[in-house]
């Protein structure tokens, strides 16, 4: 109200002040909404601590809601970055943009919402379905003969494929040149899959390609299953899960076989998606291990806005577990670390 009265005044013919003058003399605040990384120029421009102090003051949590204390951590973790980049020293970086408290509160909610997604999404794997008979069943595999029903529903299990991908999936070998890897890149990974559904925005007709995890370790026999299963319905040998001859939607045929073991195409997926955790897990994975695997196994796409659920990643691409004896783990003399641990996995017994 003052700055508008001022404004008023030195528009008066009196003073007769022009408008680009009235503007540098009382310039509107309103309007200036500085960006994480513009701050960061910003405050390297300066060169002044205290400016990295007041700039992080203003990221950080404006109340104690824990959405707000999420949100404000990853900003600050951000704006860390963006200065990092600018150029600033990171002695002053840790001594004016890091709020202990808040990095301390944000990490108790994400733990404590990672734990309750953990529990909210326990899921009942059904007997025929179960890890061990879906590996064997899927190494029983003979690619020269005409797939079945059965081995269709195991390859969706295996590859956590929804029925409309089943047609239009891919398996592919990457090579990366480690000196300017793209931004899909993850460590670790060398296969990745394109052709998923629920692609939106510029990425629904050229999706970027994601990690490839899945219940069978080895990434060529699922790719060589995958083309089986789909030169197969090119073919007209087995049946579409999505499609029917004529291209129209049509379901029907595939639920009716899912349907007296009481299971659904959606459940098949998730069923997948924890098969693959326990086999790529190992003994001593954590929640947020189990979490980002089973999230990669889906072909969810993770960003930085995830923080709730992968603000602890782990190694993720271990290859020492076998699923015979990560069922067998529960024995009673396991330490308290790995009684959670059994907890958990026990979730995909039957």
């Amino acid at each position: 109200m003052a700055c508008a009265c001022v404004k008023v005044a030195l528009a008066k013919p009196k003073c007769s002040f022009s408008k680009e003058k009235i503007e540098t003399l009382v310039p509107d605040k309103r309007k200036e909404k500085l960006t994480i990384k513009e701050r960061a120029l910003y405050c390297a421009k300066t060169g002044d601590k205290w400016d990295i102090y007041i700039h992080a003051c203003e990221i950080g949590p404006k109340s104690n809601d824990d959405k707000e204390i999420v949100a404000s951590c990853s900003q600050l973790s951000l704006f860390r970055n963006e200065l990092i980049k600018a150029g600033i020293a990171s002695e002053l970086i840790d001594t004016y943009a890091i709020d202990s408290d808040v990095t301390t509160n944000s990490n108790k909610i994400q733990k404590e919402q990672t734990e309750q997604n953990l529990a909210d999404n326990k899921l009942k794997i059904r007997p025929h379905f179960s890890l061990e008979k879906g590996l064997k069943r899927i190494r029983s595999i003979d690619t020269t003969k005409d797939p079945s029903m059965q081995d269709l529903a195991d390859v969706m299990v295996m590859l956590c494929m929804r029925p409309a991908e089943v047609s239009s999936l891919q398996i592919n070998h990457y090579e990366i040149d480690l000196s300017n890897p793209p931004a899909w890149y993850g460590n670790g990974y060398s296969w990745y899959c394109i052709g998923y559904a629920k692609n939106k925005g510029k990425y629904k007709d050229n999706p970027e390609p994601r990690p490839f995890v899945s219940m069978e370790k080895n990434s060529e026999r699922a790719r060589t299953l995958l083309i089986w299963i789909q030169e197969a319905i090119k073919a007209g040998k087995l049946i579409d899960p999505t499609f029917s001859e004529n291209g129209k939607r049509n379901t029907r045929a595939f639920r009716k076989f899912l349907k007296p073991y009481k299971i659904t195409p959606k459940i098949l997926r998730k069923t997948g998606g924890k098969h693959a955790c326990r086999v790529h897990g190992g003994p001593n994975a954590t929640h947020q291990n189990l979490d980002l695997l089973n999230r990669r196994a889906l072909r969810h796409k993770i960003v930085r806005y995830d923080a709730g659920k992968n603000y602890a990643i782990c190694d993720t691409d271990s290859e020492d577990s076998d699923p015979e004896s990560d069922h067998n783990s529960g024995s009673e003399s396991e330490t308290a670390k790995n009684d959670e641990i059994s907890e958990i996995i026990n979730m995909y017994s039957y």
